[in-house]
């Protein structure tokens, strides 16, 4: 469903991506009431890249994308809100802090852009709209129980997941 593209040329280590990606993807399933399984982060780092904003060139630039999927339950209140917590989430693991300021600071989030209107298929299947996910969970719940039960573990995750969060399925 969402695709989070963190950009960064602050040296990450493991422990820091996976506390960024564990933690942004329960805002975005507390968030939006969606599954764990189809939040997808790619952690991108960047080397020797040219970036540019008001005409000038920026060296030392962390940004985050997220690809959300627009619906009447995501409000551009929500996406801002979505987009400050994105940015407190990176500024805790990192231990940025006020005094980390200036735009050539290798701590500081330059931005978070959140890009809504996605149509996507994953794991073989249409992604439905937001706000529909409860439907689609529901209608999908035989393929994913056959899929679990085959072993795939990404589907056994998916139905303990719905087994602890009821609400996904309404």
């Amino acid at each position: 469903m969402p695709f989070y593209d963190v950009s960064y040329c602050y040296p990450l280590d493991d422990a820091q991506r996976q506390e960024i990606a564990e933690r942004i993807t329960t805002l975005h399933c507390t968030m939006f009431n969606a599954p764990a399984l189809f939040v997808n982060i790619r952690f991108s780092p960047i080397k020797d890249e040219e970036y540019w904003y008001g005409g000038k060139r920026k060296t030392n630039t962390n940004r985050i994308f997220g690809h959300v999927r627009s619906g009447s339950n995501r409000s551009q209140g929500a996406f801002a809100q979505l987009a400050e917590e994105i940015e407190t989430i990176w500024n805790e693991v990192v231990g940025r802090t006020s005094s980390d300021i200036g735009p050539n600071n290798h701590k500081l989030l330059q931005a978070v852009f959140i890009i809504p209107g996605i149509t996507a298929r994953e794991e073989g299947l249409a992604i439905p709209p937001a706000g529909t996910e409860s439907s689609w969970l529901r209608e999908n719940l035989a393929s994913f129980q056959e899929r679990a039960g085959r072993g795939d573990e990404d589907f056994q995750d998916l139905i303990n997941e719905l087994k602890d969060r009821p609400e996904l399925l309404g």
